[in-house]
């Protein structure tokens, strides 16, 4: 993933990427629905950095807002991030840009057009590359089935408050970080899932 992130040009994204699968609760999400006005500010931060290709453009975009605006509590706050694992993401990435630079330039897509698009499909054409093993296709069912091993997943984006899937986004396959056991429904989840095109597969 992030020896394609040079290619792609978009390194200082992809290494935010690869930094946010190393730490845990990087967003403090509101449980149960005791409190719907903290669910509501939640979903309204979220609005502010999401990706609706799934979380691991939304990790990027939540580094980059860090980066412009810096660490600070208030901020963290206002955003429901848990600044902790914030800080410990930011050192992991500067230990994997030390390490990538050996093998060429890190730099930063930026926002290359106007909505995103052309930097999302970069950083998730990346993600694909490095975790091609961990896809799932949607079934004539509506479910989403492993690629290997026709396994029945769950996906959940880490970055919503409901185990909302992506099909809502009509994505006919989706590439995840890691699977989980299904505590609740059974099964196996899906956890830092987003949805990608099938020729990025071929």
């Amino acid at each position: 993933m992030l020896l394609e992130s040079l290619s792609e040009g978009c390194s200082w994204e992809v290494l935010a990427v690869a930094s946010a699968l190393q730490v845990r609760d990087l967003f403090h999400k509101p449980r149960g629905s005791r409190r719907p006005q903290e669910v509501l500010d939640y979903e309204a931060a979220l609005a502010q950095i999401s990706d609706r290709s799934g979380d691991h453009v939304t990790y990027a975009n939540l580094f980059s807002e860090m980066d412009d605006r810096g660490v600070d509590n208030e901020r963290c706050k206002e955003l429901f991030v848990n600044q902790v694992s914030l800080r410990r993401g930011l050192e992991v990435r500067n230990h994997l840009a030390r390490f990538l630079k050996r093998f060429g330039k890190v730099q930063a897509l930026g926002v290359v057009d106007g909505d995103g698009r052309a930097r999302s499909q970069a950083i998730r054409r990346c993600v694909s590359a490095g975790f091609f093993f961990n896809v799932a296709k949607l079934g004539n069912d509506g479910r989403y089935y492993t690629l290997r091993k026709r396994m029945l997943v769950s996906p959940t984006l880490c970055s919503k408050v409901n185990s909302d899937t992506l099909s809502i986004i009509g994505s006919e396959y989706i590439v995840f970080g890691e699977t989980i056991d299904g505590g609740v429904r059974g099964g196996i989840e899906l956890r830092h899932v987003s949805s990608i095109e099938a020729k990025w597969l071929r």
